[in-house]
């Protein structure tokens, strides 16, 4: 089977994975960090935003961009709440919630539990939900979008029955925030998915963070981790390189 999926990194939790031509965009916080992002139209053609949590670098720019692009937002509850009480209508929205499976555009999409809270204000005061992350399989390959979560021993669990090819696993913190898993506990978390390639993401440029990530898994895991990818803002990667299949 022939895919071709490439998977590129906007900064913090953002990036967009294309898959023959069709446009997956996460957590699109785009106007407003600190380090360079494109422009708002560069994602015009869009066809999917999926978002974790109501947290504004995570919901972002997601209004914005469905209402241009007419995409479909894929989140859960308490954000499609938001989005349609600003605009969005109903069929632009699919409310997801832990351990839903469904397929879209013939590959298979799960949303996985974490150990976070969607918590955001909305038009109608502070709303509060489940976050969440994604399991994608696109067939010759497949992804792990962990989200912000804490450390708990599930993570292990999900990676050895979903088996991804490639992890995204939060490694620090957002502007102005404390780490939701912050680097040492990242480095836990790592050692327990033996060998799969792991894309460090949630860590603010420039800051420490990704080297205490790094230092600390290679003390758990006894060696230079060989498995570490590293993307920085623009980058672009060809997810079908890492492929096990």
């Amino acid at each position: 089977m022939s895919v071709h999926v490439e998977l590129t990194y906007y900064g913090l939790s953002s990036f967009e994975v294309c898959v023959d031509g069709t446009r997956l965009l996460f957590d699109p916080w785009i106007t407003d960090p600190p380090w360079q992002t494109p422009d708002i139209d560069a994602f015009d053609d869009v066809e999917y935003i999926f978002v974790t949590h109501g947290a504004s670098d995570h919901l972002g720019d997601t209004f914005e961009i469905a209402s241009r692009s007419g995409a479909t937002v894929i989140t859960e509850p308490a954000v499609v709440e938001h989005l349609v009480g600003l605009g969005l209508t109903e069929d632009a929205v699919e409310r997801v919630i832990w351990g839903n499976r469904f397929e879209l555009e013939g590959y298979e999409v799960r949303a996985m539990e974490t150990r976070h809270l969607s918590y955001f204000e909305s038009s109608v005061g502070n709303r509060s939900g489940m976050a969440i992350g994604f399991y994608l399989d696109f067939g010759p390959t497949s992804l792990y979008y962990v989200g912000d979560t804490s450390l708990f021993s599930d993570l292990e669990l999900f990676v050895d029955q979903y088996e991804p090819d490639l992890v995204l696993l939060p490694v620090g913190s957002a502007p102005g925030a404390h780490p939701p898993l912050p680097p040492d506990d990242a480095a836990v978390a790592a050692n327990w998915f033996d060998g799969v390639d792991i894309l460090p993401v949630h860590y603010i440029p420039g800051s420490d963070e990704l080297d205490v990530f790094r230092d600390e898994y290679a003390r758990l895991s006894g060696t230079k981790p060989r498995n570490l990818l590293k993307l920085s803002a623009g980058e672009t990667q060809t997810l079908t390189d890492y492929s096990q299949s």
